[in-house]
């Protein structure tokens, strides 16, 4: 009986007494951490040893360790590659246009770049399980925002918002951003914090999008173009974009940046059917 005593005044004081049979919310909380880091190094593991190919296989190492593997796998130097040395970018658009597959191995910043580089667009593009039940989530959530009655009235009919939002958002379509950390002050409510489970991978990627409801399934269509605005107007770039500014290349994504900005690579147009489930078919269109 006095155990009892002892386990109820526990409980009711949040796990906090020694012994008395709940976890703290600090312990809990660690146990969750440590069970997800576990499970993380688990599915490294099991995804280093899985086929050549297989979708998101290193994408566990993170954007820097897959744009290395990538590069180096293709015989070209890195710090080449990063400052726009004509032969190494030559080195690694050759060896993936000979070998597509290979790109969807890993993340999907660096699946989609190097597809720009090597010129093979959309064909054959694969997207992880997490990255699709992410990417699936992530439209859920925006949908759920735009349930809002008022939210929604507001966005049609702001003035500082351009004609096709409106339009977009009467059809039924879910306008999906991502910026901003979780942590941050004063979040933007229209924007996914990027620092969130497999956010990462889709931020730099997808970047901003429209999802369009499925008739007759409860996924949603994606139609999107791969292109940069710092490119020369003749790959889709704007006008004088690729002489409005200098990347330093510090990050995977500015030495895309300045490929692009030098001409390098093709701009491509793809289609994601993303289904519920994480299951995304793409297609070029």
């Amino acid at each position: 009986m006095a155990g009892d005593v002892y386990k109820d005044a526990d409980r009711a004081l949040g796990g906090f007494l020694p012994f008395g049979g709940t976890a703290s919310p600090i312990t809990a909380a660690s146990q969750r951490a440590q069970r997800d880091f576990d499970e993380k190094m688990r599915r490294r593991v099991e995804m280093r040893d899985a086929p050549a190919g297989t979708p998101g296989r290193f994408a566990g190492e993170g954007q820097v360790m897959n744009a290395l593997r990538a590069t180096t796998a293709a015989g070209a130097n890195p710090i080449g590659l990063a400052f726009g040395n004509e032969e190494d970018i030559k080195k690694v658009s050759s060896y993936y246009k000979e070998r597509p597959e290979l790109q969807n191995q890993y993340d999907l910043n660096t699946n989609m770049m190097l597809r720009y580089i090597s010129g093979t667009g959309a064909e054959g593009m694969k997207v992880s399980p997490e990255v699709g039940r992410q990417l699936y989530s992530d439209i859920q959530e925006q949908e759920r925002l735009f349930q809002d009655s008022e939210y929604r009235r507001f966005q049609i009919n702001s003035p500082n918002n351009p004609a096709y939002m409106r339009e977009n958002i009467l059809r039924g379509n879910t306008p999906v951003y991502y910026g901003g950390l979780s942590d941050s002050p004063a979040p933007h409510r229209a924007q996914l914090p990027v620092d969130k489970g497999e956010r990462w991978q889709l931020s730099k990627s997808l970047g901003s999008f429209w999802a369009k409801p499925n008739l007759g399934d409860q996924g949603h269509t994606i139609d999107e173009s791969y292109d940069f605005g710092y490119a020369p107007e003749s790959k889709g770039g704007f006008k004088g974009g690729a002489k409005s500014r200098f990347f330093l290349p510090t990050s995977p994504a500015n030495v895309g940046r300045r490929i692009a900005q030098q001409g390098y690579g093709a701009p491509f147009k793809y289609s994601m059917d993303v289904q519920p489930g994480g299951q995304v078919t793409v297609r070029g269109r």
